[in-house]
């Protein structure tokens, strides 16, 4: 990631008066999947600047499977990539895995009611193998905790 683009997430984060702060793009700060994985170097650029500005929400892709994390330094990450090419089985399970789905192909919708972000992972089959409600905080509770960290202080913020 160039500094060019750094400087345009930066400013528009900065600039946004919207109640939720949704960050989507393609490499995954955080992913428990064998083949990728996380992504360190752009969680380094890029994780200072969503906790500066209160970031709710990331949604990724890349790795070819379904995954929601714990919340990683007070941020709600989510690995949406599995439409693509099946790689099931390719999920290393730990601590920081809330949920995860990768014996087929599915798709996450959303949906935003005032503070409550609904979620729904739908498999091709029509099954729902993942949903919930998140709570919208003011702003994300900066905790130090990383994927090796517990999350049973979360679980209250979250419901199925």
């Amino acid at each position: 990631m160039d500094p060019k683009q750094l400087a345009w997430i930066d400013a528009s984060l900065r600039d946004a008066r919207e109640d939720w702060k949704i960050c989507y793009f393609h490499h995954p700060l955080y992913s428990n999947a064998r083949r990728h994985g996380s992504s360190v170097d752009l969680r380094v650029l890029l994780e200072p600047i969503f906790i500066k500005y209160g970031v709710n929400v990331v949604i990724t892709g890349h790795d070819h499977v379904y995954e929601r994390l714990t919340p990683q330094k007070g941020i709600y990450y989510f690995v949406a990539g599995s439409a693509g090419q099946l790689r099931k089985g390719n999920i290393r399970r730990s601590d920081a895995t809330a949920a995860f789905f990768d014996q087929d192909q599915s798709f996450m919708l959303v949906e935003i009611a005032g503070s409550d972000f609904h979620f729904q992972v739908i498999s091709r089959t029509g099954k729902t193998v993942d949903s919930g409600v998140l709570y919208r905080q003011r702003q994300p509770r900066e905790t130090g905790r990383t994927l090796d960290g517990d999350a049973s202080d979360w679980a209250d913020t979250v419901s199925h």
